[in-house]
């Protein structure tokens, strides 16, 4: 069992946690299926509608990618030779934002759904991770270490008022907004170890939703808002992270996931009815989908020699462009006046 986020670290001086958490979670991903090497899943087919980005160091770096969610239509969409990681698609499908250390540090940008135009939206001089929308598009929740240990913060959707949710002498990391955007839901240290919180979205009244003696992480709520799915792994050396689900308030925990390799990142299907993930039960980290109710789970990418990790689930595909009509006016009678200069 590993785990990428931990409230042991060091304090960050460098803007490189978010890759460092990741590339650790790849090489302890490459020794669990030494250990495991189940068999693959079959195909995905008929999973409903939405692209899945997710990141994948099938070429030289670790750098973003979209695929349907049956499997077909790969896309690399970012190349900029660094590592780039936690992709989210904004709400209507039209752009996306991940972390990425292109410029030193790990910080958070945005670009167009096809990769075109990206852009930076934190300057910090240390780590700015774990980017995820509101789900009106108008701001982005994500977790910095800008005040010498990882807090929440929110800014606008264009980098601008950024602004700090948590004050703690611990761990506040990888916010998730509520479907209704009045709450986020975030893991913490604030216990004896990593567990799920919710508060509001202005950051007032954070109410503890999990008690584990394990590893409670990346939680996320589902679109119709009844429900947060997360990971979870006892704190043993041979146990793996599975995904679990639970209701808004912390109730009725379930476990989806029952497998001997690692289950991480889960993230909604459009109906909430389904989960991505990424898990090297087949040979190196692949996304896979599940039922909610752990049936049916079927394998979205395929390959080896590389991994793809962290998926996030379109939420809908992004608006087409208006056709442009024109009409035509009939030619009007003529007339005595004076001619006038036409308004525009």
């Amino acid at each position: 069992m590993l785990s990428a986020y931990s409230d042991d670290r060091p304090t960050p001086v460098v803007g490189a946690i978010g890759a460092i958490a990741l590339l650790t979670l790849i090489a302890g991903l490459v020794l669990v299926f030494q250990r495991t090497g189940e068999a693959e899943l079959p195909s995905a087919s008929s999973v409903g509608p939405g692209k899945i980005v997710f990141t994948s160091d099938r070429g030289d770096d670790l750098d973003i990618y979209a695929i349907n969610s049956d499997g077909s239509g790969r896309t690399q969409l970012t190349d900029s030779r660094s590592v780039e990681s936690f992709p989210a698609w904004s709400p209507d499908g039209s752009k996306i934002a991940f972390e990425s250390n292109r410029d030193g540090d790990t910080e958070i940008y945005v670009v167009n759904a096809d990769g075109t135009a990206p852009t930076r939206l934190t300057d910090s001089p240390t780590a700015d991770v774990f980017p995820k929308w509101s789900p009106d598009g108008s701001t982005i929740a994500f977790s910095s270490a800008r005040d010498r240990n990882f807090e929440i913060y929110v800014m606008d959707a264009d980098g601008k008022n950024q602004t700090r949710l948590t004050t703690n002498t611990v761990t506040d990391q990888a916010p998730a907004f509520s479907s209704d955007g009045t709450q986020i839901v975030f893991q913490s240290f604030r216990g004896d170890n990593s567990d799920i919180w919710r508060m509001n979205a202005d950051g007032a009244d954070p109410v503890r939703l999990t008690e584990d003696p394990g590893l409670d992480e990346l939680p996320v709520w589902s679109p119709d808002g009844s429900k947060i799915a997360f990971q979870r792994a006892p704190l043993t050396d041979d146990a793996s992270f599975s995904v679990w689900v639970m209701n808004g308030d912390g109730s009725d925990e379930r476990q989806v996931t029952r497998t001997k390799a690692d289950s991480n990142a889960p993230s909604w299907s459009p109906d909430s009815t389904k989960l991505a993930f990424h898990s090297n039960r087949s040979g190196g980290s692949k996304i896979l989908i599940v039922n909610v109710d752990g049936s049916g789970m079927a394998q979205i990418s395929r390959g080896s020699g590389f991994g793809d990790y962290v998926p996030h689930w379109q939420r809908v595909a992004p608006p087409l462009a208006k056709a442009t009509t024109t009409t035509t006016t009939p030619p009007r009678p003529p007339t005595t006046r004076t001619p006038t200069t036409r308004r525009r």
